[in-house]
């Protein structure tokens, strides 16, 4: 008996120790590996803490980046790209597009007023050279766009470098020339610099960057980017698929810190449907209606910084998976 079980150890001490040494064969050939993949991970974590939202606060999205207040003088610098998935813009769709934009910005100045706020919005249509529009192919890229892109996570590293790209051959067209008086020339080559030379030339705090593409028989969404996050140091900047006021002054107040009324995952304790029945009519929640049938409603009043605080009712809409005293 003693010797089958001397036998059984022995064997078995045998077996992991050729376990064992097998184990660090393997580890000394994948270690390069293994290390490369735990710092994947790793890095995955981090990026994803950077840009993880704090769902149990509303979020803070106003007076972020560079389209800080909707008060007083702000203006609309819209860019009209020729791109190669839509048809190129004909001298009457741009004329059309420019008329709904002044509609636009002027149905949003009457809401200000009726809020006691001051508020001018000048729209102001870039120019390259003696044209109203240019192709994407001079500023060397290509926009790629669906409908599914909405849904992605990866949306600005498609149309960033698009963006950019765009907003650098358009600063050819300003003839911007930084002051003799500042030790170094600004030099355009991103949308974020763009904004600051049109600031500097224009005069004025807050400019609003939009790209318009001519996508108006398409069933493509339009995008607004950098208008949630506050410390980016990006600017914040529109491509409007649409000549619709309604998707004008939707993407336009995005701009200014509105945030998506319907539902959508970036912000998981909106009660949607209780918004909705609050506030069917909301800018914010629907765009494909007359603009004349719409409103601002407290919750994107106080995001754009037309009031400062919310009441108690419209907290819980957006607070409602939280736990919260009971009013």
């Amino acid at each position: 008996m003693f010797f089958y079980t001397n036998a059984i150890f022995s064997l078995t001490k045998g077996y992991l120790f050729a376990i064992t040494t097998y184990t660090n064969k393997l580890m000394k050939r994948y270690s390069l590996f293994i290390i490369l993949f735990l710092l994947l991970i790793s890095a995955c974590g981090i990026f994803k803490r950077n840009y993880t939202l704090e769902y149990d606060k509303i979020p803070m999205t106003r007076g972020v980046n560079t389209c800080q207040e909707l008060e007083d003088t702000v203006v609309l610098y819209a860019v009209f790209v020729d791109v190669a998935i839509y048809n190129p813009w004909t001298e009457f769709d741009i004329a059309q597009t420019m008329d709904s934009i002044k509609y636009a910005t002027k149905w949003i100045e009457d809401k200000a007023k009726k809020m006691n706020k001051v508020l001018v919005i000048k729209p102001v249509f870039h120019e390259q050279g003696t044209k109203d529009s240019f192709d994407e192919k001079r500023a060397r890229v290509t926009l790629r766009l669906n409908g599914l892109l909405a849904k992605s996570n990866y949306s600005y590293r498609r149309m960033g470098p698009w963006a950019d790209a765009v907003a650098k051959y358009a600063g050819r067209g300003i003839k911007y020339r930084s002051s003799s008086k500042v030790g170094k020339r600004l030099k355009i080559n991103n949308v974020q610099t763009l904004n600051q030379a049109l600031r500097d030339k224009l005069e004025i705090d807050d400019v609003a960057i939009m790209f318009f593409v001519n996508g108006y028989y398409e069933n493509h969404p339009s995008y607004s980017f950098f208008t949630q996050y506050a410390g980016t140091k990006k600017a914040e900047y529109s491509i409007v698929t649409d000549k619709n006021p309604a998707v004008i002054a939707h993407e336009f107040l995005h701009l200014f810190g509105a945030v998506d009324l319907y539902p959508h995952n970036s912000f998981p304790n909106f009660n949607f449907k209780e918004i909705k029945e609050n506030y069917d009519n909301e800018i914010m929640l629907v765009q494909h209606r007359d603009i004349e049938d719409l409103m601002i409603s407290p919750i994107t009043s106080y995001f754009i910084g037309w009031q400062d605080t919310l009441d108690k009712a419209n907290t819980r809409l957006l607070l409602h998976k939280k736990l919260l005293p009971v009013y």
